[in-house]
């Protein structure tokens, strides 16, 4: 049976996404700025494929920050209506200083409303941006106000929430509303499964950084070792296994993540459940991993096109995906050696490329890293350092906000931060990394009632 969108998203919400959807009838070009992760590009692909269903002329950007420079830029173009998403809750002063209408898709915790802006955020009805609603589902849920014809857009959303981690644990709120009834209306088929890619054992096992495994992730070799030591085929694939066999290869897994130090929710990630997209003809795990890694790589246009449907595209990404992968586990396992910096209550590392700070410190955190201190990844560029922070839940739940940590100590040096309570960044200038660091310590100490600690 058809469920009504009221019943599966607060009422509140669906007000603000048809204030929103108002606009886009009274505009034949529509401006798109979305942020440039998956979450974003899925974000920009579910909105290009909706107002190009009603007749609209689209210009799409995916960008890394909405910050003055391109504020200034925005203005200068001669938009009718302008649509960001993934982004925007934080930069309402700039948006409001636009000469055309705006509307705002995100999910990050907001400062503040707006009378000038359309903002739909699922903050403002009580439902966690970081847990229950991602920019892709939230952008859906507009789309689907716009058209309920746009149920076939659940494989993009449903890949821009697992690109969010919002499948970690199983999908819950309006994400579990959401994409429970696009299986009910069979656009999204779900199956259980080991969360390897379906390639020979030692290279599924080899080329996993989610779950990462120490001393087999990026080890072909060893992971090969490994393997024929508990009793499997290293040539097999997981989909040849049998039933006993996935089991068996599941608890031996299981069991390494536990002697790694890996987080308690780190075996959530070890059996997932995977989706299959009926329009698409393709998983969204598999579709979330090739947009990433497009956006990662500064294709962001090969990833917003592999989004649409675009099949040579797709062979493009996944060249990068393996380009990638390999980059990834390269900076990981010399973390394993090398080790990380450490204050008295958070602990950090330096990564060359900023696209990939946070998905180290994401993977580190969960699988092999210290579990008693938040992760920062920081990247020295010209001028500026960005920084990329990862916390486990168990911190979460003890009253660890990175984005308000993040956010403060950035202020502090002029500068902006945010995001999520477990996953933020921040722009800090070059130089004042210290100075970063000592104030971030300082707030993670206050937050989690310690004791701030002498410099």
């Amino acid at each position: 049976m058809v469920t009504r969108l009221e019943d599966l998203a607060p009422q509140g919400l669906l007000d603000r996404a048809r204030k929103a959807a108002d606009l886009v009838d009274g505009a034949s070009r529509v401006r798109v700025f979305c942020h440039y992760d998956p979450d974003g590009t899925t974000s920009a692909s579910i909105l290009v494929r909706a107002l190009m269903r009603r007749g609209k002329r689209i210009h799409a950007t995916m960008a890394h920050a909405l910050d003055r420079s391109s504020a200034a830029r925005l203005n200068e173009e001669t938009n009718e209506l302008l649509i960001v998403s993934d982004m925007g809750s934080a930069q309402l002063d700039l948006l409001e200083g636009l000469s055309y209408p705006v509307v705002v898709l995100d999910h990050h915790k907001p400062i503040r409303d707006s009378e000038k802006v359309a903002h739909v955020n699922p903050h403002f009805e009580g439902v966690d941006g970081a847990r229950e609603m991602c920019g892709a589902t939230t952008t859906w849920l507009f789309a689907l106000v716009l058209d309920e014809g746009n149920w076939d857009l659940a494989g993009p959303a449903i890949a821009g929430a697992i690109g969010d981690k919002q499948a970690v644990g199983g999908f819950v709120g309006v994400n579990a509303a959401l994409f429970g009834e696009a299986v009910e209306r069979k656009v999204l088929v779900p199956e259980r499964s080991l969360a390897l890619r379906d390639l020979p054992l030692k290279k599924a096992l080899a080329q996993s950084i989610e779950p990462y495994f120490r001393s087999l992730s990026g080890r072909p070799e060893p992971a090969a070792d490994f393997l024929r030591s508990v009793g499997f085929d290293p040539d097999v694939t997981p989909r040849q296994l049998d039933a006993g066999d996935r089991r068996k290869l599941t608890s031996v897994l299981a069991v390494k993540l536990l002697e790694q130090g890996a987080a308690p929710e780190a075996l959530e990630v070890l059996v997932e459940d995977r989706y299959w997209i009926e329009p698409d003809q393709m998983y969204a795990q598999d579709l979330e991993a090739v947009v990433n890694s497009c956006d990662r790589l500064g294709q962001e246009g090969l990833g917003l096109a592999v989004c649409l449907g675009d099949r040579e595209a797709l062979a493009k990404g996944e060249k990068l995906l393996e380009e990638y992968t390999s980059r990834v586990l390269g900076i990981l396992v010399g973390l394993e050696s090398k080790g990380l910096f450490a204050k008295k209550h958070i602990q950090f590392f330096y990564c060359d490329d900023a696209s990939l700070a946070g998905v180290v410190a994401g993977a580190g955190m969960q699988f092999f890293f210290d579990q008693t201190e938040p992760t920062l990844g920081l990247s020295v560029l010209d001028g500026v350092t960005k920084v990329s922070a990862r916390g486990p839940r168990a911190l979460i739940a003890a009253g660890l906000d990175l984005a308000v940590a993040l956010r403060a100590a950035a202020s502090e040096l002029g500068r902006n931060g945010g995001g999520h309570n477990n996953a933020s960044g921040a722009t800090v200038p070059k130089g004042k990394e210290e100075r970063f660091l000592a104030l971030v310590d300082e707030i993670v100490a206050r937050q989690l009632a310690a004791e701030p600690k002498a410099q």
